[in-house]
């Protein structure tokens, strides 16, 4: 049950960030709703990921500043429930935006 209110609460935080940028760009909902699902999905894996490569690069530049190893751990993928409210948004916000444009992309 948990969980799933994240996942809920993350898709409408989402919503309401889009028409946020969306009132202030003065644009449609819709017309931005893919590159902003995208933008926060690419955002939210960045920061919710461990043990990936920015870290590993992290890692690797501070041991060769002070040339003290250590120790590699390996990569777990862990599942954020975020990252799921944020993929269900850009794929629900991706539909809708075909759905309501389908004469454009089928003429």
């Amino acid at each position: 049950m948990k969980n799933s209110m994240i996942v809920l609460g993350t898709i409408l935080i989402l919503g309401l960030g889009n028409l946020a940028a969306a009132y202030a760009f003065r644009l449609a909902f819709l017309d931005i709703a893919i590159p902003f699902g995208g933008l926060a999905l690419a955002i939210i894996y960045f920061f919710k990921s461990k043990g990936g490569m920015a870290s590993r690069q992290m890692d690797m530049a501070i041991q060769g500043q002070t040339g003290i190893r250590m120790d590699q751990k390996s990569y777990t993928s862990e599942r954020s429930y975020i990252f799921i409210g944020s993929l269900f948004y850009l794929l629900l916000v991706a539909a809708i935006t075909f759905y309501v444009y389908r004469e454009y992309f089928l003429a």
